[in-house]
């Protein structure tokens, strides 16, 4: 059970959090000010302590890499570092933005409306979300065949993996078409009658779902296919919210935001797995700012940078603000876990924060 520390420097919040495969095992942050110095390393002995666990017990530390405060970078950045040479560990690097854009707050959120590809109530949608995300990260070697054919609407219509619809995890999902498909395993020989209740539910939901074997995807992937396209020539467009029609054309972008000098930003665009949209830029903010993508996504904006934007934004309907969405540690290792996996390591010795522009240092003005 691989454990990591993770350190999060890269704006006023100083956040440390000691977590292994099954998360979070202690937090501790404080934001407000800039307090990494004074704070960090006694956050780490007290992380430390709360989860029982000894600094020669860590497999990892993972650091938030920036983009952000030069100093904030550097004391978290020196401080991995250092654990990294005396423990004789790996040090992993996490995108700051990446990692803001983790925090399940954005997903649903007080005061808006469901999007209506969340085929579930919010409650449930929040006790799902985590889950589906693990079962895509683990596809059976059959999903795997399948979504070759299904992935980017190879079939004129956009299936969505693992997607949570009712209380249920289907395999594919197209909500379009209100078209469920289920690649079954050996284990559904003997919950036959589960399998049977819970298409009848999802039958009720107004969803069609057909079944396939992993022999029959393995076997013969191009008569699945065919079968498939077969039946969304057939079915009717769906609805499953009066919002979908919609959200199909206009999905939800994340825009996690951090605040540099005047009306400037770190940021960079995600959608809703993680996957980054837009690289991550220095942008000054005016009323042009994402024009573009505004027109055909609705964008949440959040960070300590996000205020610049909602100035000149927030009339447009399709950009959402939410407030006290900050970096943490928690999300840094959520992601420094994956990577400790497949060993995506930094080299200790060279490893420098990710500063996006120059450090610029101010001199005081000479008295007359």
């Amino acid at each position: 059970m691989s454990l990591i520390l993770g350190i999060e420097t890269a704006t006023k919040m100083c956040s440390v959090a000691l977590s292994d495969e099954n998360g979070l095992l202690a937090l501790k942050e404080v934001g407000g000010e800039y307090s990494h110095a004074e704070n960090l390393n006694l956050f780490i002995e007290e992380v430390c302590k709360e989860a029982g666990k000894k600094l020669s017990e860590i497999d990892a530390i993972a650091v938030s890499k920036g983009p952000g405060s030069y100093t904030g970078l550097r004391i978290g950045v020196s401080a991995a570092k250092g654990f990294c040479f005396s423990l004789n560990i790996p040090l992993i690097s996490v995108d700051t933005l990446q990692a803001m854009a983790k925090n399940p707050s954005l997903i649903l959120h007080k005061g808006e409306k469901t999007p209506g590809y969340y085929t579930t109530d919010g409650q449930m949608w929040n006790l799902l979300h985590e889950k589906a995300k693990n079962h895509r990260k683990k596809p059976t070697e059959a999903e795997m065949v399948l979504w070759k054919f299904l992935r980017a609407k190879q079939l004129g219509f956009k299936f969505r993996r693992q997607h949570p619809v009712d209380r249920f995890i289907p395999d594919f999902v197209c909500i379009e078409k209100k078209l469920i498909i289920e690649v079954d395993g050996k284990i559904h020989d003997y919950q036959q009658e589960e399998d049977r209740i819970r298409t009848e539910i999802l039958n009720e939901q107004g969803f069609k779902v057909i079944r396939y074997t992993n022999d029959e995807v393995l076997g013969n992937v191009n008569s699945v296919v065919q079968k498939i396209k077969i039946e969304l020539n057939l079915l009717p467009l769906g609805a499953c919210s009066e919002f979908i029609s919609e959200e199909i054309e206009r999905s939800v972008l994340f825009c996690p935001m951090i605040d540099a000098r005047r009306m400037e930003v770190y940021t960079a665009l995600y959608d809703t797995e993680g996957n980054k949209i837009e690289d991550i830029s220095a942008k000054i903010i005016d009323e042009n700012s994402f024009e573009k993508e505004l027109k055909a996504n609705k964008i949440i904006f959040f960070g300590d940078g996000a205020e610049k934007c909602r100035v000149v934004l927030e009339s447009n309907p399709d950009a959402i603000f939410i407030d006290n969405i900050h970096p943490s540690a928690k999300y840094v290792n959520e992601l420094a876990i994956e990577k400790f996996k497949n060993k995506e390591f930094e080299d200790v010795a060279y490893f420098e924060p990710f500063y996006l522009k120059d450090f610029i240092a101010t001199t005081p003005k000479k008295l007359l």
